[in-house]
């Protein structure tokens, strides 16, 4: 009796724990590989974790991943049917796989009259624009925290010499000839991230970006816009080098007196010795203003299936288009969220009055652009990129936009 009995519990316990496999392996899992820091990994966890509870079809695994060479990791993942179903990042990082069919297509679940929701009244027309900026018309990326370049300055330096604070790019060019002239040891103008610089001022002389239809850039004639960026590169007011990775490291101590970098360096400013303020990043002003405005956010990949993709949507959806939730992600990330729902969240606008970075790049809303996220976009800002170091560094400008055009047309009609 005491055999029978030990036997009968123990075929017990093994159809419980067959039952309970059964019920985790009905759940379709959905993984988010990130390199998120330790406090924005916590608040996705969380996330999850809340969403993960409110159902019983799918199970979000947050996963973290090592920061170097993560692009190219996950393409090669996603190609080989083995990577993650989710990734934080730009709609250009998106249009990498749309030729290959490797990313899902929202559009056909946010119109679902079942499981989709009412986008066009919860983002802005920029954004929409950006969206439905792939090649092959369908949406394969929302955004989840906005950002964007500031102006970060020595407040104490500019007082010193009695500057005003550069608000367009002639100020700019002003304030850092008599800072030069003031302190020769000084480098002016420091510029993080010089694509964006580049693609401002090239549509601020009115040029247009990248004609989709017709597969060929817009700027070809901007010649004058680009000679004068790298002028003011090659005479030592503005610099594209840091000495270390980021120019923060410089502005605090003293020997860059501005720089152009993203809201999000706010943390790793600490200022030896001085006064340092934000302001909105210059612009040229008048009908051909233009802000290069940062939108980064979730891209759901097709690889592993119907389900998981749908299971990836579902979580996207809760996280971004439940107000408390958006706002929560965008205050983690020190960001701006685009979500007009998010925007009225109780607490959100005390949130941004705090952060004067943030402030700074919401007072450039107004003239903020969007990008096509086609084929040879990011070759695009690789070839921009180059040119203006090459321009920077004494080349000719018209020789180089030259080449720059050539190499981003050839990508943009994939050759």
């Amino acid at each position: 009796m005491k055999l029978r009995s030990i036997v009968a519990v123990l075929l017990a316990a093994v159809m419980l724990l067959g039952c309970t496999a059964a019920v985790a392996e009905d759940k379709v899992q959905v993984k988010i590989w990130h390199t998120f820091t330790n406090e924005q990994e916590a608040y996705l966890n969380k996330a999850a974790e809340d969403f993960n509870a409110s159902q019983d079809k799918y199970e979000v695994l947050v996963q973290t991943q090592p920061y170097a060479n993560f692009t190219s990791t996950v393409y090669n993942a996603v190609v080989n049917h083995e990577g993650p179903d989710i990734i934080f990042n730009y709609a250009s990082e998106a249009a990498k796989y749309v030729s290959a069919g490797l990313v899902a297509n929202l559009d056909e679940y946010i119109y679902d009259p079942e499981i989709g929701f009412d986008i066009e009244n919860l983002l802005p027309a920029y954004l929409l624009n950006e969206i439905n900026g792939f090649e092959d018309g369908h949406i394969h990326y929302l955004p989840g925290a906005t950002t964007g370049p500031i102006l970060y300055y020595n407040k104490t330096m500019l007082e010193e010499l009695n500057l005003e604070v550069p608000k367009t790019w002639d100020d700019l060019e002003a304030v850092s000839k008599a800072i030069k002239a003031a302190k020769p040891e000084v480098t002016p103008f420091g510029i993080d991230s010089k694509v964006d610089i580049t693609q401002t001022v090239i549509l601020e002389s009115g040029a247009s970006y990248i004609d989709v239809e017709n597969k060929q850039v817009g700027f070809a004639d901007a010649v004058e816009a680009v000679a004068w960026l790298g002028k003011q590169i090659q005479d030592g007011l503005f610099s594209l080098t840091p000495s270390g990775n980021y120019f923060s490291e410089d502005f605090n101590s003293g020997i860059v007196a501005m720089y152009y970098g993203s809201c999000a360096g706010v943390p790793y400013i600490n200022p030896n010795g001085f006064e340092f303020d934000v302001a909105p990043a210059p612009s040229k002003g008048g009908d051909t203003a233009a802000y290069t405005i940062w939108n980064r956010g979730p891209i759901v990949f097709s690889a592993n299936g119907e389900a998981a993709s749908e299971g990836a949507y579902e979580f996207v959806k809760y996280m971004l288009t439940t107000p408390e939730v958006a706002e929560g992600w965008a205050e983690a990330m020190l960001a701006l969220t685009p979500w007009l729902n998010a925007q009225q969240v109780e607490g959100y606008a005390e949130f941004v009055a705090s952060q004067p970075a943030l402030a700074a790049v919401e007072g450039n809303f107004s003239i903020g652009v969007s990008f096509p996220s086609v084929t040879g976009a990011s070759e695009t800002r690789d070839a921009i990129g180059e040119m203006i170091t090459v321009i920077g560094g004494g080349a000719d400008a018209a020789e180089s936009l030259a080449a720059c055009v050539a190499t981003s047309n050839n990508a943009l009609q994939g050759k």
